[in-house]
Formats: C-alpha cells, sequence, structure tokens
C-alpha cells in the first residue's frame, strides 16, 4: 500500500509540476521568419578590381582614360600577364 502511495503522490508531483510550469513560466520566444533578400538584377560601377584571397588586385575591368573598355590581368609581382582594350564602333542610325 506504501508503495502504491507512493507512486500515485509521484504522478500528481509530476502532473501538477507540469501544470504549474507552464502557466508560471515566460512563453517561449520563437524565431520569426527572414524576408528573401532581394537579388539585384544587375550590378554598375566604373570598374571593379579582381583580388586573391590576400586582397591583392591581379585584374581590373574598367574603363581607360578615352572611355573605351579595358581588361587587364596581372600576376603577384603587378605584370600584366593578358590585356585588352576594345574599339567603339559607331552605328549609323537609318
Amino acid at each position: 500500500m506504501k508503495r502504491t502511495m507512493n507512486i500515485a503522490l509521484t504522478l500528481a508531483a509530476g502532473l501538477l509540476g507540469g501544470l504549474l510550469s507552464r502557466y508560471l513560466a515566460p512563453s517561449p520566444a520563437f524565431a520569426q521568419t527572414q524576408a528573401p533578400v532581394p537579388v539585384p538584377r544587375e550590378v554598375r560601377a566604373q570598374s571593379f578590381i579582381l583580388v586573391n584571397k590576400e586582397g591583392k588586385p591581379l585584374g581590373r575591368i574598367g574603363f581607360d582614360s578615352d572611355g573605351l573598355p579595358v581588361i587587364t590581368l596581372v600576376d603577384e609581382d603587378g605584370r600584366t600577364l593578358w590585356s585588352t582594350k576594345a574599339s567603339l564602333l559607331l552605328q549609323s542610325s537609318k
């Protein structure tokens, strides 16, 4: 009989403790959903500098002093490995 009384008291204490913790404890905080970050459709700049992991510039996409597009790739010592300059083609309007 003593054993059944202990089990009954244990169950009652657990139930009472669960009910009290539900109503006396502060409500849990739930994480808010993040708004999706809009992906830009285009990026505008006058030049782009390509850098390695250490931040050293190894290339450039931009314009020269005449306003013509230029792409240049350089090595670790700053020597030009490859470069190209576009020429502007003027189209006559009809």
